[in-house]
This record gives structure tokens, sequence and C-alpha cells, in this order.
């Protein structure tokens, strides 16, 4: 096998250093363009047709290349595909060339990570098809259609927080988003210290209109869980020693949480001994009423994580047939940093002390995202946990603002000796007094797309054209295409503002135009 590699003339140094890490033998050819994703297939083919190239058995170019290759082929006779965007997965790809097929429109390292997330996906998929088999072991349980227990990945409860102050479209719209993100349960969360068993069963039937999974009610007020339980609700969050002796004859054929307290005479023991011996306690006597599927929770508390999580270890070893419900998000909430991290440690935490089924909330700005986050999370942790491997090169990840790899290009400060070195100090203002109009940009959460309003100068508050699109590339091409500019500066402006704003709808972030995405 040899093999060309086609790129532009800034990045042959690092192709070529890169292609020697792999066994195939490769020649880099850069052609007079100096950055490589501007190269198109047309300006390839025309510049390989000048070429002899008789002794190569495939052509790769730049995953950065726009459109079909597929011409290359054509031109060349040489079977020509989509490599790697980034050099530093030359060699990953090289080495894969008799594992994949490659493609003229899909960058190959896109097909490598598809891939991967396939088989990682396959794993997962071998234990749900043996479910049966599975909830023969002791620990492991249905709620409605749902498996659920050590042997199966960690099972996502999405609550929509606060429901009780909720429409029926409000509430529904969330249940419908946390099911398309992956959530396997939606949870009604009721308003602490009220009581309204009449709009618990209620919201209990607007869910289960829209989504096809378990529902279950959060609330330890017993006309709320009768009344939720009534309306089809399969799952109780929760039971405590306050609750237990009134919720179980109505809780007999449902799941239940049980939490180490009792909130009527506000007991909660603090330590980790104290809390698994009174849990027990509880659980004991839930059975003893005719509760047969309890689910543990010992409380995660934002305030003694450590502790907490050495009740939920220390329980685990003692019932070792009782599954974990473990409410991660009661820290995520309350601690003022990226919940992405956060809920891969606390879930690979979860999994450690043998949990089987992770809370998730949304409530604040900074947790939105965190239903998606924890699925993810789950499925890493069950397929480390099979693979004997830390959560890492599984096919899966949470990487979002950081990347595993280098991939960038080294700046070559020679480059200085033939050019004029422009140090610049300060921002320069732009005039921005376009006459073709200005524009007003926004992030619509709603629909997941970006919006830029146009407006004319002489009608500031008329909106003449409303732009929307995924991207920034997008956008910017049709307003290109109108020709809905006149100025450089206003072009610049608008494209960096427009890369802002898609940037924010990828990581949650606030879009404000004209101010810092990042301080």
């Amino acid at each position: 096998m040899r093999v060309l590699l086609v790129t532009g003339q800034l990045a042959k140094d690092m192709v070529e250093q890169q292609a020697k890490e792999s066994a195939v033998e490769t020649v880099t050819l850069p052609l007079k363009i100096a950055v490589a994703a501007f190269l198109t297939p047309n300006f390839i083919s025309n510049e390989l047709k000048k070429l002899k190239l008789t002794d190569f058995n495939m052509i790769l170019v730049p995953g950065f290349v726009r459109g079909d290759v597929s011409e290359i082929t054509v031109s060349t006779g040489i079977p020509t595909f989509k490599g790697p965007r980034y050099a530093a997965d030359l060699p990953t790809v090289l080495d894969s060339l008799c594992d994949i097929q490659l493609s003229t429109t899909i960058p190959a390292c896109d097909l490598i990570r598809e891939k991967l997330v396939a088989k990682a996906f396959q794993e997962i998929q071998k234990t749900e098809s043996e479910r049966d088999k599975l909830l023969l072991k002791p620990g492991n349980m249905l709620i409605r259609n749902l498996a659920v227990g050590k042997d199966f990945p960690m099972r996502v409860l999405a609550e929509i927080v606060d429901a009780a102050v909720m429409d029926k479209e409000t509430i529904q719209n969330i249940a419908k988003q946390f099911v398309e993100v992956g959530a396997d349960i939606i949870d009604i969360g009721m308003i602490a210290g009220e009581s309204n068993p009449e709009k618990a069963g209620q919201m209990i039937h607007w869910v289960k209109e829209v989504v096809d999974v378990p529902v279950s009610i959060d609330t330890l007020d017993s006309a709320e869980i009768k009344a939720a339980v009534n309306a089809g609700a399969e799952l109780v969050l929760s039971g405590d020693a306050g609750n237990i002796d009134e919720i179980a004859s109505y809780s007999k054929n449902v799941a239940v949480v049980i939490i180490p307290t009792n909130q009527q005479q506000g007991y909660f023991p603090k330590k980790a001994t104290d809390r698994v011996k009174f849990i027990e306690e509880i659980i004991i006597k839930a059975k003893k009423l005719g509760i047969t599927k309890c689910l543990a929770d010992l409380i995660v508390e934002p305030l003694d994580i450590l502790e907490s999580f050495i009740a939920f270890k220390d329980f685990s070893a003692r019932n070792p047939h009782i599954p974990l419900f473990v409410g991660i998000s009661n820290v995520t909430e309350l601690f003022d940093a990226d919940s992405i991290g956060l809920n891969a440690l606390l879930t690979r935490l979860s999994s450690e002390v043998g949990g089987s089924m992770l809370l998730a909330t949304e409530k604040s700005p900074k947790a939105k995202g965190t239903v998606h986050e924890e699925v993810t999370a789950a499925k890493m942790m069950f397929l480390a946990k099979k693979r004997l491997s830390a959560p890492k090169d599984l096919g899966l990840d949470l990487l979002v603002l950081k990347d595993k790899k280098n991939y960038e290009e080294q700046y070559n400060k020679s480059l200085e000796k033939t050019s004029k070195v422009i140090a610049v100090n300060k921002t320069v203002e732009p005039t921005l007094l376009d006459s073709a109009g200005q524009f007003k940009i926004y992030v619509d959460r709603k629909t997941e797309t970006l919006v830029s309003v146009h407006y004319l100068p002489n009608e500031p508050t008329k909106p003449v054209h409303v732009i929307k699109g995924k991207t920034a590339d997008d956008i910017c091409a049709k307003i290109t295409e109108l020709a809905l500019l006149t100025q450089l500066d206003h072009a610049a402006y608008l494209g960096r503002e427009l890369a802002k704003a898609e940037i924010a709808l990828k990581t949650g972030k606030a879009y404000v135009q004209d101010a810092d995405l990042f301080k």
C-alpha cells in the first residue's frame, strides 16, 4: 500500500512528521495553496493531472476539503478519499485502512469515531438483549419495561423541577426534550410543603401522553403519591420513616426510593454509619408492609460529599442486592463549576459504589445539559467497568471544551523574516455604519438555531430579513448571497459575533451581542 497525502504548503512538515508514525508507505504532496482547508476538489484534480501518479494505490486529501472528492478519482484514476481533518489523526487513519471503508464526502476521523461509537453501543445493546436472563439475578428489577440494577448501565431519572407550577405544554415539552437526549425515566417534581394531589395525578397523565418511558413522582406528601400512583406512576420518590406506613398500601406494585430521613420530625442522620443503619430499618419495614421493589438513596449531601459516598459504599457492601439511587444533581446544582466534568466524576463515583440510577436536574442555567451529560457518563462508566479500564478511549466521551490530542499547527517564527510584522496592542473600533443595514443576533434555544435579524438604517425597529441557521457558516453564506453587507469591518464583526453565538449555542453559555463570551 502506497498512499499520496495531498495537503497545503503550511501543513507539509506536520503531515510528513505524523505520517512517519504509521507503517504505511506515504508520500506528502503540498499543492500551491498555503492553507489545506482552502483546497477544492476541482483545484486538486487540475493540479494532479499535471503529474505522473502511476505508483500510488490511494490518494488522501485533507478532511477539511469541502464537497465530494470523487472527481479526483475520475481525473487521476486513483481511488481518492477524504483523510482526517487534523494531521495528528493521520497515524490512526493510516493504520486503520484495512478496517474502515473510507468516504469521498466524510472525513476519515469521523468514520473512525463512528466505528468506535458503534462498537460501544453494540456492547451496551448486548447487555440489554440479555435483559430477561439478567433480571433473574437478585438486585435487578423491572420498572415498567425498564431493567434496573447493577448488571445494567446506570439509568438516568430526569426531574422536571417544580413541575407543579408549570402548564401542560411546558411540562410535555421538557419531558420530550429529556427523552430525546436519553433520559430513562421522567420525574414530576412537586413543591415541598404543599399538597396538590389533583395536579400530581394530572401531570402524570400529561407526561404519559407524549413519552413512552416510566414516569415517577418526587414528593413525600402521601396524598400526592397516592394520586400519582393511581394515575400510573411507576416509581415513587420518596418513602421515609415518616410516610412509609401510609404510602405502603398503594405503593406495593411500584418501585419506591427509600431515603434515611423522617421528614415529619425533621430527622436526617449526618454520619455514614447512622445513615446506613437508619435506611436499613426503613427498608425492612417497607418490605414487611408489602413494598417489593425498593431502591436506596443514602442522599448526596453537597456539604459533605465524601461522607455521603462512604454511606453509599457501606450500604452497598452490606446490601448488595438493593439497587442504589444516587442524586448527583444535588451537587451539580449547588456547585459553581461547569457541569460536564462534575457530572462525569460524580457518575464515576456512583459507579464505584454500585449505583443503579442517577438523578438529573436542569433547574439552573449552569446545569443545562445535565441530562445528556449523565446519560453519556453512565454509558461510559458501564463500558469502563466491563472492560476493566479507566473511562478513556471508550468510543464515548464528554470532551467539549478541551481535546484529547493537540491538533494545533505550531507557529513558525521564520515566517517573519520575509514579512512585515504588525503588533496590535489595542482594539480598533470598527465603524459599522453600513449603508446596507445592521444586524441583531440571537440564540433560539427552543429550535437550537442562530437568528440574525436585518434592519435597514432608516428603519431601526422594522426588520427586513430574519435569517435562521444551525451554524455561523450557513448564516454568513446567506447574508453574502443576499448582498446585505457593504463594508469589510462590518463583515468581520458579523462573522465574529455569529461564531460567538454558535459557541454559546453548543456550550450553553449565554450569548449577549457585543459582550465577551468568556470572561
